[in-house]
């Protein structure tokens, strides 16, 4: 009931303006006409229109949801049921309110009207007004049309007109005063005499105009709403559309550029890859993709991984993590205690392959990623290991696993021929790792030990049998049978880096003059004599 009323709101300004403007004028001709008008019945007039604005609004609005096709299926024309249904849906108040709706409108209409004083005219006039709302209600997808409704609103037309019999019983004075008393002598206009149906038409067409502005109102915000919708998702479509090519295409922007023309060369190696810099280009490539173990060419990216964090001229001492070294490894011959700058322990680790001094470095280095002192051994290399992998992915390397700082043998370590070229292109940019490498042996000056180290790498050792001129680098590897080599060269004014995998202790250097060979046109004549022999690794 509650509802019914509230349910007003939107139509009481249209329906003020009517009432106000067709009781202005009444009044007219109810002067003109000599008639006097009791208060109780504009009162009760006043309060009869409202009661007919709720009931319009609440019934017949097309703002509930108009449809000119008619929905059968929600008519409901057996007796009771639709009360059941009542009640089950909004409980028995609901059926209670159903009723009272219409026992004002027994009350009022013959209590302000001598001529609805006769129960069957109020009847009539009533319910032809409920019969035309159910039918009405057919056209409204927010409303249910029932048979039931129709009978209770009769049921409570009738219980207002008893209501009315009893007080005309017991206040037989009510009745004048409701009702309007004319004058014998003039002639009582034609909508003086229909008033009641005047303003009940009136009425009845303001909801109907309100309603239809406020539906059509709610169509045009719905279609806004829908364009708007549809405009949001159109522009996340075309925005995820965007990332997506965006992402591919930052993905084939990782990618190495591949040339077309591949040549047919013959390699010992399992995989192998070379790589242009000035032309960003694979020139060949076998395998380039396969896992494989880096052994110490792993080491280059641990020197990467150290000048991230360090300066060169950084001061350290090796410690207790010398210790870490497998059995038979390579070593700088580094001993506890020992101290110099980074750059001097980077030429220990690249130059003689010193696995002691990658640990010195990779403790060093991950105790100040950790930026704590005290942290353990273990806990510093860990977080050293961990920036490592993490460098790789700078550097956008597709399918490589760092285990070690000085790459040797350990399990889920793995590289590829591809991502040793990616890691030589970024020492190639790296001046201190260059100024290393590329020697033939390098002078470390530590603090208490002045030690010098043959270049493992016999590319750039002139005089030796796989010396290439214009060779400046990298770093070589070795696990058990399986060797490897990174190289660099400078020539022409070009450069180029190269990666041999798996291959034998010769083979990689003749597999790599092979390739330096298909760049340079023939490369360098290969000395016979012997030359100085560095260990490797």
């Amino acid at each position: 009931m509650s509802n019914y009323v509230m349910g007003t709101g939107p139509y009481l300004l249209a329906g003020f303006l009517t009432y106000l403007v067709f009781r202005a004028v009444i009044w007219l001709l109810y002067y003109k006409g000599e008639m006097r008008v009791p208060i109780l019945h504009e009162a009760g007039f006043a309060l009869l229109a409202f009661l007919f604005l709720a009931l319009f609004a609440s019934s017949v609005s097309p703002a509930l949801g108009f449809s000119l096709k008619p929905d059968w299926k929600t008519i409901s024309f057996i007796p009771v049921k639709g009360s059941i249904d009542l009640v089950k849906s909004q409980g028995i108040g609901a059926l209670f309110g159903a009723v009272a709706r219409f026992i004002p409108f027994g009350f009022l209409i013959p209590l302000l009207f001598r001529r609805y004083q006769r129960f069957f005219k109020v009847l009539f006039l009533c319910g032809g007004v409920s019969f035309i709302i159910e039918v009405f209600q057919i056209f409204l997808t927010g409303v249910t049309a029932s048979l039931d409704e129709f009978l209770l609103s009769l049921a409570g037309i009738f219980l207002g007109y008893f209501l009315f019999g009893i007080v005309r019983i017991y206040f037989r004075e009510i009745e004048r005063m409701g009702t309007v008393k004319r004058s014998r002598r003039r002639d009582v206009p034609f909508i003086v005499k229909k008033e009641l149906e005047f303003l009940v038409v009136l009425l009845f067409a303001a909801v109907m105009a309100t309603g239809t502005r406020m539906e059509v109102q709610r169509v045009k915000e719905e279609k806004a709403a829908r364009a708007e919708l549809e405009k949001k998702q159109e522009e996340e479509r075309r925005a995820a559309q965007e990332a997506e090519e965006a992402r591919i295409a930052e993905e084939e922007a990782k990618k190495l550029k591949v040339s077309d023309q591949m040549p047919e060369l013959s390699l010992e190696a399992g995989t192998a890859c070379l790589f242009s810099l000035d032309d960003d280009m694979i020139l060949y490539e076998k395998n380039g993709t396969e896992r494989v173990v880096p052994a110490s060419t792993a080491k280059l990216l641990t020197a990467l991984t150290v000048l991230k964090y360090c300066g060169a001229d950084e001061v350290l001492t090796a410690g207790e993590e010398i210790s870490l070294i497998s059995q038979g490894a390579s070593t700088a011959s580094l001993k506890t205690g020992m101290r110099g700058s980074v750059r001097t322990f980077l030429g220990a680790m690249l130059i003689p392959s010193g696995n002691d001094a990658a640990y010195s470095l990779a403790n060093y280095t991950g105790h100040k990623i950790l930026g704590d002192e005290n942290a353990s051994t273990a806990d510093a290399v860990a977080a050293f290991v961990e920036a490592m992998n993490a460098y790789g992915a700078e550097l956008e390397l597709e399918d490589s696993n760092f285990v070690t700082p000085d790459g040797d043998q350990a399990d889920n370590q793995y590289t590829t021929a591809r991502d040793m070229v990616r890691i030589a292109k970024a020492c190639m940019g790296n001046e201190t790792i260059m100024e290393i490498v590329k020697g033939k042996s390098f002078r470390a000056l530590f603090e208490n030990a002045d030690i010098t180290y043959q270049n493992s790498n016999q590319l750039v050792r002139p005089g030796d049998t796989y010396y290439y001129e214009g060779a400046v680098g990298l770093k070589t590897g070795s696990v058990d049978d399986a060797k490897c080599l990174v190289g660099a060269l400078e020539a022409d004014g070009r450069r180029y880096v190269a990666a041999v995998m798996q291959d034998t202790d010769e083979g990689r250097y003749k597999d790599m003059k092979i390739l330096f060979d298909h760049v340079t046109g023939g490369g360098s004549e290969t000395p016979e004599t012997e030359g100085e022999g560095g260990e490797e690794e």
